[in-house]
């Protein structure tokens, strides 16, 4: 987090607060989820900069309070649509392709690690046992680091273990979790970031909206669906601008 906290922006964007609620976030994984927070970055950033702006316009003796409200509002969007939202679509779409192709990775086949006589009577012996202790028995051998047993089982069709093929893909899973942890602790570091940046666009834009602003009046005001609002919101002056211009269109 910055030295200097800016309140004017919701700590949720920041960009170290937000890596600091990935549980393996650290220097193995960093690089891997660097386009969250480059997003989050360039996010914080606008969004100083649009209260930035909206306080320089406040200054300007030159422009009603409706004309400052749509300059920041206008300014609001060319940096959003330009800078910010397609960052943030890029950074999702980048990380769910990371977290999709790790994901086949975490259950792919495996290959024994022992002899075809060794394997087969390691599978004889599992698919003798009852289900439930088939899985223990597998989940022990894999916690327990016993890549030996767990190739046998897991390094052929299922049906040869008494297993299923669901459940075989359950158990690779756990397998590759224990085997290939760097790969596991990649995976968990980048889906965690993939889920702050599509959970978190609803936050983005409220604090557009916040830091761009309304003017508040009193009196019977109207949304464009009809609801009272006591307030009129940039979107309403774009409409009556936009009215306005039309005579003039040539």
């Amino acid at each position: 987090m910055a030295d200097e906290i800016d309140v004017r922006v919701s700590l949720d964007l920041d960009p170290e607060a937000a890596m600091l609620t990935i549980t393996d976030y650290d220097d193995d994984t960093a690089s891997y989820v660097g386009p969250a927070k480059a997003a989050f970055s360039e996010a914080f950033t606008s969004l100083r900069a649009i209260h930035d702006a909206k306080a320089a316009v406040a200054e300007d003796p030159t422009l009603t309070e409706a004309g400052a409200l749509l300059k920041v509002a206008d300014y609001a969007d060319k940096r959003m649509i330009a800078k910010v939202y397609p960052l943030w679509d890029a950074a999702s779409s980048t990380l769910n392709a990371k977290v999709e192709a790790w994901e086949k990775e975490m259950t792919k086949e495996v290959v024994s690690k022992s002899s075809q006589m060794v394997s087969g009577e390691i599978r004889a012996h599992f698919k003798g046992l009852k289900t439930g202790e088939r899985l223990t028995t597998l989940s022990q051998a894999i916690r327990d680091g016993d890549e030996v047993v767990a190739s046998a089982v897991l390094g052929a069709p299922a049906m040869l273990s008494g297993f299923d093929e669901e459940m075989k893909q359950v158990m690779l899973r756990e397998y590759h979790e224990r085997f290939n942890a760097p790969l596991a602790k990649r995976l968990r570091a980048v889906t965690a970031a993939r889920d702050l940046i599509d959970g978190r666009m609803g936050v983005l834009k409220r604090e557009v909206a916040k830091a761009v602003g309304t003017i508040k009046i009193k009196g019977n005001t109207f949304d464009l669906h009809g609801q009272y609002s006591g307030e009129i919101t940039p979107a309403q002056l774009r409409a009556k601008r936009d009215k306005s211009n039309k005579p003039f269109t040539l």
